[in-house]
């Protein structure tokens, strides 16, 4: 669906676009007529809304040979930073994807794995151009940097942590005390 805001909010197009529920949507900021989303088919979709067409499809594999997979890697959440040009997604498997965006024709090509989640990866927030933070199901906040391969760890949900701690709040080499 795509909202008009000239004419007062009004819907001017709707796309299917998933073949289950979307879950995300996101506008690329460095192009305004297109938006990527992610939904419960375990698809990312990259739309130009002026020519309303799919530019690029990233399909996750639901099925790994030998393996039952108890957590489908739907597509929760997606971030795509207004400086940056990577994607980043959050699965309902717990994995976390990263792709830089190419040229036009060649759309989002896979460029890191980040680490993964126990359990699903509920939200993805790309909070400057080169570093992610991600929260999962697990109850743990990962905060990576994309460049150099920095990986600066992991935290506890808030009801794990011990008052004890005396410097509570605050990040050592990335991770939250």
């Amino acid at each position: 669906m795509c909202f008009d805001v000239k004419r007062r909010g009004e819907v001017v197009s709707r796309y299917t676009v998933h073949d289950n529920i979307c879950a995300t949507v996101q506008w690329v900021p460095s192009r305004t007529a297109e938006v990527v989303s992610g939904g419960m088919d375990c698809k990312i979709q990259h739309r130009d809304l002026y020519r309303q067409k799919p530019m690029n499809t990233i399909l996750e594999p639901t099925q790994q040979q030998g393996v039952h997979v108890i957590n489908p890697p739907f597509v929760n959440s997606i971030s795509i930073h207004w400086k940056s040009r990577y994607l980043v997604a959050g699965y309902g498997s717990g994995t976390v994807k990263v792709w830089r965006l190419g040229s036009k024709k060649v759309g989002y090509v896979p460029f890191r794995t980040l680490p993964s989640h126990n359990g699903g990866t509920g939200c993805v927030c790309l909070v400057d151009p080169v570093t992610v933070v991600t929260g999962g199901n697990d109850g743990f906040v990962h905060i990576t940097g994309l460049e150099c391969g920095a990986s600066n760890g992991h935290s506890h949900a808030p009801h794990s942590t011990t008052p004890e701690d005396e410097n509570e709040g605050a990040i050592e080499n990335g991770v939250f005390k």
